[in-house]
This record gives structure tokens, sequence and C-alpha cells, in this order.
């Protein structure tokens, strides 16, 4: 066995995804000053990450939510969707409470923000690669949380309401016209007309404007 071969066995492979060459070439530093840790491949955007994934089988892989091409999180969807045996750490200046909770659902192994320091990323790294998901920052269980109070502030809205009368509601708060409606349930717009006003009357709302600032918010994207 070559020493090159030697020295870096039982090394933990990084692959690094970022689309800001200078937080790329920081991370690089950061990664090979760590004598356990080997980074193995670079690149700017989503998909090549994807497909540096399927080549070199990386063990983690740092990568930011923000990329051209492909995202972050469809990143982490296509690599669950495909089953690819890397762990994934979302990179990310930040994220609003629905990716957090998206990124989470999907099985992602930890979420590491920009402003944490680099010991922080390093300890991740090495938790993420023995098996354990890293969620340091407390904002990431406060978003979670934030998810979850808005989920069951829905159910509750809604299960004062019928099945057809939840139709209406969702369809009226993704800005849809009532003859939109109508055509999308095979009615009159006429009905349509008189559902909203039983949907104003149960959940205390005066008007269409006022059904989609309540409801919207709480609509899971």
């Amino acid at each position: 066995m070559k020493d090159a071969e030697i020295s870096n066995a039982g090394r933990t492979t990084v692959l690094l995804a970022d689309d800001h060459p200078l937080v790329l070439n920081a991370l690089k530093g950061l990664i090979t000053g760590d004598e356990n840790l080997r980074p193995i491949h670079f690149v700017g955007d989503g998909l090549a990450a994807i497909s540096a994934i399927e080549k070199e089988a990386p063990d983690v892989a740092v990568v930011d939510v923000r990329m051209p091409v492909l995202c972050g999180l469809k990143l982490l969807e296509e690599v669950r969707s495909r089953a690819l045996p890397v762990r994934v750490i979302l990179f990310t200046a930040e994220m609003n409470d629905e990716e957090i909770c998206q990124a989470v659902s999907l099985g992602v192994d930890s979420i590491m923000f920009k402003r944490s320091a680099p010991e922080n990323l390093l300890d991740c790294i090495h938790r993420v690669a023995a098996g354990s998901r890293c969620f340091p920052d407390a904002s990431i269980a406060a978003a979670v949380d934030r998810q979850r109070q808005r989920r069951e502030r829905m159910d509750r809205l809604l299960a004062s309401l019928s099945p057809r009368e939840t139709d209406i509601t969702m369809m009226a708060a993704k800005r849809m016209s009532n003859k939109e409606i109508a055509q999308s349930l095979d009615i009159t717009e006429g009905t349509v007309k008189v559902h909203l006003h039983n949907i104003f009357l149960k959940l205390g709302l005066a008007d269409r404007s006022a059904l989609r600032s309540l409801v919207s918010p709480l609509m899971e994207t």
C-alpha cells in the first residue's frame, strides 16, 4: 500500500458544495486542517454535487442550501429518493421554518448555519459521520415547534368546515377566482359564493382577503 493510501485510510471523506468560491475555499482549508477528514470534491452547484456524490461516494456532503441549478433541499430530496449512501449537512446563511421542516422530514443529518464557529462545523461533521444527527442551533428545534403549532392550528380551523368548504378554502387561499374554483370542482360560481359566505361565518372572517391572511401562512409548502 502506498504512503498516500495509508495516510488516507480511515479518514472521513467530505464533499463540499457551495456556489461562492471564497466560502468553498474556506471550507476546503478547514476540512484539510483536520487530520481525520479528507475533502475529495468541490463543486459550485447542486447538479454537479449529485454527480460527484454518485462518482466519489463521499461519507459526508456539506451542501449550501442556496445553489444554482439544483438547490440544497432538492439535492437532499434526490439523495434520499435514490438512496445514495451519503450523509448530508445543509450549510446555510438562513432558512425559513418551512425549509427547515422540509429538510428534517427528508431526513437531513444536520443543519449548520454559516454564522456558527468553524470548530462547530468540524464537530458536526464528525458526529454525522459516526451516525448521529446534529442540530446544535436552538433555532432549528424552535422552527420545527412553530411549524407543528401552525399545523395544529390549521387542523383546528378546518375541523369546523365540511370537506367541500375545506377544498374551497384552500383554493381561495391560493388566489383562485370563483370561476376557477367552480370549474375545478364542477359547480356553479353561485355555489362557490354560498360556500365562501358560510366559510367566512364559521371562521369569523370578513372577506376573501382576511381568509388568505389567515390560512396562507398555515399552509404547508
